[in-house]
């Protein structure tokens, strides 16, 4: 890997100024991904672009041109050109783009319109095809097979964890090695089932003997299906249908870890109830993830998975064997019409909705799902819901429905996702749905929900809110009664401001893990307050005040959730809530609109476990001093909006372990922090919109080389986006 990063390496920061389009080619399982995903997160390439993007296997330009901008944070107002706004944003830009897992010509047709400004931008493509290779890219890098020491190095570090192969397993390892061919993901994932395995040749023989001789489709699938199905039968019953279950999403698709586990649960998957539940799911991808199973996404600043996939092959392998388990049908145009099979419990249609929906029998159905939009119908979606008599999972996410489904007959549902949908409104016929746990309306039109919900008494996970103009989450009205939902442990977000009695309600809630509450009034803080200790396995909590000027009067806790570790407050504070530094195993804090002019830093500096700290609007004072031996696990800081601040001060042994310093709009701090050479881990300096005296500072001082990343910008007149200068050791070759 070293030798492979470093050769792509040299490719991609070639001093060549006009934009330069590198393909990695490589058959299925050969490590295209991989390699490139640790190219581009060195700290040599986040220094010199200045923005990025990373988008999967996408079913057209349409949606990979809206993945870029979300991953890049280019503003799409409702009914705007993607195209032209993400074209104007990058166009004095160096950028970097990589489309992964390119096997379509016309996805290419995306790279034609990325535009080449003559800085030095980068687009890299991975896939299987040669033809796409030289049709293309101005450069490509082929993905040979690991040489033979290489295979070797990587097959013991597998199946004996590093050590060396023990001699009387030698010979047998070679044989079963050689069934792999020099493909990576056959070896890591070959190598970690023997790894659970006695080590004696009789042992290793079986697991030999099981993988066959005979590779049915193409190579690469032969090698990884038999190599595979080893693993996956040695999985306990439960941990086989977690690990098939990743053959519902489509190839290179990203699952969060909540929607994961939710659907686990939902599924009955997961034996144990209530509270418990959720660390068993949580245990059963983690094993998954271990075992190399499947692959982590995204983590958060903990190191916890935030989202997780499984290789392209590996999934093709799973809908193989899911088809022979006759688990999962997956439905895609070339298939739809001959499916005939009742035996199938779970169907995933990936971009197939056709009128014969309604001509099949799919009452033995109990998991459905729909991914992608095209010829996608609400009526006749409608109609063919009622041949799904007794489904107990719905996933609709991105689906284009402007009404709440019919699902109003479907009583054994558990689970309803309609995330990111156009639904105004959900109808009081809800209330039949008894068997219903979670409900994810988030992302979609709904501003109340309605009384009758508060009758829907198995909710487990209660999730709504819609996006503003401005990007912004906004709440649903709710009505009093919402107590009565004994099991919630998922609440977010809700408004309160029209019902005074809500905050006092949500005391009764007890299980609750997760709670956003929003236009709060000052009146209601006491009860609040209360209720919150009810809650003794809160972990998340999210409470905005109903207006910039409103007080969070918050300050009524003296036994605070011991378990919280995130914790987001956004509205004006006299005071910093004394029980905020009692927060022992708080991991992530925000605070916004606060305008606490002093006493914040004193009260969150001894915090044990605070890793990332955002403070916007939050601190209204003129110097922010970091003393000794503060804030010692901290690992990003922003601040943003301090109108007032003109001295950063960082004392020796302050901010240990900070990684990250985002400042934006801080427009009177014209002196670069002092102490920043204090700072010895610190990798990213982001500097938005501050002064100019700050930037020419920046650029003069030689206590900053230490710091590998290093972006400032400012918003030059009749400029939709900032400008940007790199000021990292490595962009000044």
């Amino acid at each position: 890997m070293e030798r492979r990063t470093s050769d792509l390496l040299d490719r991609l920061m070639k001093e060549e100024s006009k934009r330069l389009v590198i393909s990695v080619v490589g058959a299925s399982g050969s490590g295209k991904t991989i390699l490139i995903k640790k190219v581009c997160e060195s700290e040599e390439v986040k220094g010199h672009f200045e923005c990025h993007a990373w988008v999967p296997h996408s079913t057209s330009c349409k949606d990979t041109w809206e993945k870029i901008c979300k991953e890049m944070g280019v503003p799409v107002p409702p009914g705007g050109q993607i195209e032209e706004n993400l074209v104007n944003y990058l166009e004095d830009k160096r950028y970097l783009v990589v489309l992964d897992g390119v096997w379509k010509e016309d996805w290419c047709n995306c790279i034609n319109i990325l535009p080449d400004n003559g800085n030095g931008s980068r687009v890299i493509f991975s896939t299987c095809r040669l033809d796409l290779v030289s049709k293309y890219s101005d450069d490509s890098y082929n993905l040979d097979p690991l040489s033979g020491n290489e295979a070797w190095e990587l097959f013991c570090k597998k199946a004996f964890r590093g050590s060396e192969c023990p001699k009387h397993l030698k010979e047998i390892s070679e044989d079963l090695l050689s069934n792999c061919e020099g493909l990576p993901l056959a070896i890591v994932t070959l190598g970690s089932l023997l790894s659970t395995k006695c080590r004696t040749p009789a042992e290793f023989q079986k697991v030999l003997d099981s993988l066959g001789h005979n590779l049915d489709r193409n190579f690469e699938f032969g090698i990884m299906k038999r190599v595979l199905e080893q693993r996956y039968f040695n999985l306990s019953h439960n941990l086989k249908r977690c690990f098939l279950y990743f053959c519902n999403f489509p190839g290179g698709y990203p699952v969060t870890r909540g929607r994961l586990i939710r659907l686990w649960i939902a599924e009955g998957f997961v034996e144990e109830k209530g509270e418990q539940a959720l660390e068993v799911a949580d245990a059963y991808l983690k094993e998954l993830i271990s075992g190399c199973l499947v692959d982590t996404n995204t983590r958060d600043v903990q190191g916890l998975v935030r989202s997780c996939q499984v290789n392209n092959l590996v999934r093709e392998c799973l809908v193989s064997i899911s088809e022979d388990e006759r688990f999962c049908k997956v439905l895609t145009r070339e298939n739809f019409d001959e499916y005939d099979h009742r035996s199938n419990r779970h169907i995933a249609i990936h971009d197939a909705f056709t009128d014969s929906l309604q001509s099949k029998d799919f009452s033995h159905v109990r998991t459905l799902f729909m991914f992608g939009k095209e010829n996608f119908t609400a009526s006749v979606f409608g109609k063919a819901l009622e041949r799904f008599k007794f489904l107990r999972v719905l996933e609709l996410k991105d689906a284009p429905l402007e009404t709440f489904p019919e699902v109003v007959n479907l009583t054994l549902l558990r689970y309803l996702n309609l995330r990111n949908t156009k639904i105004k409104a959900v109808p009081g016929s809800v209330k039949k749905l008894q068997n219903l746990e979670t409900l994810d309306l988030r992302q979609t039109f709904v501003s109340k929900l309605p009384k009758i919900i508060c009758e829907v008494r198995k909710l487990v996970h209660l999730l709504v809110d819609k996006l503003n103009e401005d990007q912004g989450r906004v709440a649903a009205g709710v009505f009093s009664g919402i107590g009565d939902l004994a099991s919630l442990q998922k609440l977010s977000l809700i408004k309160a401001n029209k019902n005074k009695r809500i905050a006092k309600e949500l005391g009764n809630l007890t299980a609750m893990r997760k709670l956003g509450i929003t236009e709060l009034e000052s009146r209601d803080g006491k009860d609040l307050c209360a209720s919150i200790q009810k809650m003794k396995h809160l972990s998340c909590l999210h409470v905005t005040s109903r207006s910039k000027e409103e007080v969070l009067d918050l300050d009524y806790m003296s036994t605070p959730p011991s378990l919280l570790h995130r914790l987001s407050l956004e509205g004006k504070l006299r005071v910093t809530p004394s029980w905020i530094s009692k927060l022992r195993s708080l991991v992530k804090m925000s605070l916004k609109s606060s305008r606490l002019d002093g006493g914040l830093i004193e009260a969150l500096q001894a915090l044990p476990c605070l890793m990332e700290l955002q403070l916007v609007d939050a601190f209204n004072g003129e110097e922010l001093e970091f003393r000794c031996n503060s804030f010692q696990e901290l690992r990003m800081l922003e601040v943003e909006q301090s109108d007032h601040l003109h001295t950063v001060l960082v004392h020796e042994g302050a901010m240990p372990n900070l990684q990250k310093l985002t400042m934006r709009r801080c427009k009177n701090l014209k002196l670069a922090p002092l102490g920043l050479n204090n700072l010895t881990r610190l990798e990213e300096m982001h500097l938005y919109e501050m002064s100019e005296e700050l930037k020419t500072e920046l650029d003069n001082l030689r206590m900053i080389d230490h710091i590998q990343v290093i972006h400032t910008s400012c918003s030059p007149v009749n400029s939709t986006y900032p400008s940007f200068r790199n000021l990292s050791s490595f962009a000044r070759y």
